[in-house]
């Protein structure tokens, strides 16, 4: 053996590496000092010692094309995921109410303590009044793909509430299509 050389089991060991998050903070810095503290790969003791002294572990789903947050383990909704419903509803979701988004609660549209996920695909703008009304009335709500809400009165009647977003994209794509004729 010569020196330099990876005593027995050290190679095994030394290519056994996890990629620590972003905001992993604790550990050291990456081996060969390349890069900053904190990101890149990790050798398997750093790793055991950042997952046993962690107050909290949340797992973060990611868009694999575009990198956007799509759903967290947390009740609260990331900035992230809080900017793309900002964007996206504009205003509170209930049928006919204009209130602004900035005033509105960030609701998951099913209960996130009944097990209704921290993703967009369950998250909706409500002000206070109709967040409260949703809770504790007979109306009821569900989400469709692109934000689509479909409320159900105590009556039985529905009223699908579409953010403008979605009407002004889907009516610029029909603009672009050839006429069929």
């Amino acid at each position: 053996m010569r020196a330099g050389d990876p005593g027995p089991g050290e190679a095994d060991r030394r290519d056994d590496r996890t990629e620590a998050a972003p905001g992993a903070a604790g550990g050291p810095a990456r081996r060969g000092g390349r890069g900053p503290a904190g990101h890149g790969p990790i050798d398997p003791d750093t790793a055991r010692h950042l997952a046993a002294t962690a107050e909290l572990w949340e797992r973060v789903f990611t868009s694999p094309t575009t990198g956007a947050v799509l759903q967290v383990d947390t009740y609260r909704p990331t900035r992230a995921q809080r900017r793309h419903l900002d964007a996206r509803d504009e205003h509170c979701r209930f049928p006919g109410c204009r209130r602004p988004a900035r005033f509105c609660d960030h609701d998951h549209t099913h209960d996130h303590a009944r097990g209704g996920p921290t993703a967009i695909c369950n998250l909706a703008n409500l002000c206070e009044r109709h967040h409260g009304m949703k809770h504790a009335t007979a109306w009821t709500v569900i989400q469709k793909p692109h934000g689509i809400l479909e409320w159900t009165s105590p009556t039985g009647r529905v009223y699908p509430d579409t953010p403008r977003r979605v009407l002004e994209f889907t009516a610029l794509a029909a603009a672009q299509q050839p006429p069929p004729f």
